[in-house]
């Protein structure tokens, strides 16, 4: 009964301590980790809020292929007076 006493005694005043001691050591480095994973979360937000105008960019784009195409005609056309 002596040994299962000192069992005892050595698992709460050597074990547990040692395991809180490793838990510590795993939840500092999750934190941090939580902490970079909202910052990139929010940056991806505004990312995406920047990225919503592209699909009218491609009307612009198309709309100046036109304006060039047409500019190029003139400048063509007044070469040719000159």
């Amino acid at each position: 009964m002596t040994l299962f006493w000192i069992g005892d005694a050595v698992l709460i005043l050597v074990v547990a301590p040692v395991v809180v001691l490793l838990l510590h050591r795993l939840t500092v480095p999750v934190v941090q980790i939580g902490k970079h994973v909202r910052a990139i979360d929010q940056q991806a937000d505004g990312l995406v809020t920047a990225l919503g105008d592209v699909p009218m960019l491609l009307g612009t784009r198309d709309r100046v292929t036109q304006v060039s195409k047409g500019l190029a005609r003139y400048v063509d056309a007044v070469e040719r007076v000159l």
